[in-house]
């Protein structure tokens, strides 16, 4: 089944004027994990899920076409197989209180999982099933338990759009018929949970800034590491101690000409603090319930319409 929020069926969400959203694809495998054994020296449980994939086809539809600008977009939502508190759990939880961005999100505890209970490691595949010659970007952009991470594009003119950053967000080439495999290690991921909290931080302090898509672009650049004691996104850097783990992710790829590109990804996320990650052997009982997804979506704040 696909969503389509543009050029699609009777009754799809429109773009606003100001920001468009991309298709968006559900995954043909959600909720479901494959079997990991137990990785030596953790204190839990640890997995690798089941392959996520999506694709650009040379039929999928442009979600921003404007001028002489034309952007083609597919995501996939990516669920991790993170636990749930248990009752006593909670309890114990309900004693704790949320950082006051985190509160403004409704947070209403402390991070049940936070960024230092896990270790995530993201393995992907990009394959171009064309006989030419591609570029595109591959995208991925984090979830925790208040929000998901959606950037959209900005129009600052007539001639002039402007894509915002996506937490991980790369322009790859690859030969016609051509494979590549990389890795998003376990450092680059936990960039993704604190680039996430310290976006909600400054949609929190500064909400009318207006450079607030230029706060949250800068935050979100994959160059910008938020251990490099940059002076302008520093204020808005959360302690570690508050960050939640990230929890999920929506994976995509952008081009601006039509191609056959596809992507798949699996998961490995290994339980550093204990009782953070569903059991390997797959039991759902009273004390082991898949953390939802989040309610949420935050969105660079900054809108502006056609000139």
């Amino acid at each position: 089944m696909k969503l389509v929020f543009s050029n699609g069926p009777e009754g799809a969400e429109p773009p606003t004027a100001a920001v468009a959203r991309p298709q968006v694809i559900l995954p043909l495998v959600s909720g479901m994990w494959l079997l990991a054994a137990m990785i030596s020296g953790c204190a839990g449980d640890s997995q690798v899920t089941r392959p996520n994939e999506v694709a650009l086809t040379d039929t999928t539809p442009p979600y921003y076409d404007v001028g002489e600008t034309t952007l083609y977009q597919v995501q996939v939502p990516v669920t991790m197989p993170m636990r749930a508190p248990n009752t006593s759990e909670q309890a114990q939880l309900a004693k704790t209180t949320p950082a006051a961005w985190a509160a403004a999100f409704g947070a209403t505890t402390a991070p049940w999982i936070k960024v230092d209970d896990v270790q995530t490691t993201i393995r992907f595949t990009i394959t171009n099933l064309d006989d030419a010659k591609h570029s595109f970007e591959l995208l991925v952009d984090p979830w925790n338990p208040q929000v998901v991470y959606q950037p959209g594009i900005e129009i600052v003119s007539d001639e002039e759009t402007l894509p915002d950053l996506s937490g991980f967000d790369k322009y790859y080439t690859l030969d016609k018929k051509a494979r590549m495999t990389g890795t998003l290690v376990p450092d680059d991921t936990r960039e993704l949970a604190i680039d996430l909290a310290t976006v909600m931080n400054v949609q929190t302090m500064a909400p009318g800034d207006p450079d607030g898509n230029s706060l949250f672009n800068h935050a979100m650049n994959i160059q910008n590491r938020s251990t490099d004691n940059d002076l302008y996104i520093k204020p808005y850097i959360p302690l570690a101690q508050d960050v939640p783990a990230m929890i999920g992710f929506t994976l995509g790829l952008r081009s601006t000409e039509p191609m056959n590109v596809a992507v798949e990804v699996t998961v490995d996320v290994q339980d550093i603090s204990g009782k953070r990650v569903m059991p390997a052997d797959g039991t759902v009982n009273q004390d082991n319930q898949p953390l939802p997804p989040p309610a949420g979506i935050l969105a660079p704040p900054k809108v502006t319409t056609m000139m």
